[in-house]
């Protein structure tokens, strides 16, 4: 009875773990967007993204961005995680805007300044990542 009882403690604690670390690495911007992409590794040339549908059980623990394509504004995204717009650049694809928000754990350096959210305003759509956004727009 004693064995019955731990393997079912186990269970259970093993649920709790493995939902607090889907908690942790679950997509930072849920409330935009149905689709993500998640990036399982940090690199801008967009090497190891995935779908969020397309996880493994592993993947999880490799989490390090995601991105997806949305129709908030910037300033609203600004407002939501109480960040501070850092600098923006223009190119002839659209806008890009970074900003840094105390809400958000994913991290880089961009001039030394730390950045985790980075906004693309494009001429078809606008796509939203942290830290920034891996591969193309």
């Amino acid at each position: 009875m004693r064995k019955i009882f731990a393997l079912f403690i186990s269970i259970i604690i093993f649920t709790f773990c493995f939902y607090s670390l889907y908690a942790e690495k679950s997509p930072v911007f849920k409330a935009y967007a149905e689709k993500y992409e998640l990036y399982l590794t940090a690199g801008s040339f967009g090497d190891n993204i995935v779908l969020a549908t397309n996880l493994n059980f592993g993947d999880y623990l490799n989490i390090k961005g995601e991105s997806c394509v949305v129709s908030v504004s910037y300033g609203q995204v600004l407002a939501d995680f109480s960040a501070t717009h850092v600098f923006s650049e223009e190119t002839s694809a659209g806008i890009s805007y970074y900003a840094y928000s105390p809400r958000v754990k994913y991290k880089t350096y961009v001039d030394g300044k730390a950045i985790n959210i980075h906004y693309f305003n494009g001429k078809e759509y606008a796509k939203l990542g942290t830290p920034i956004i891996f591969g193309s727009f």
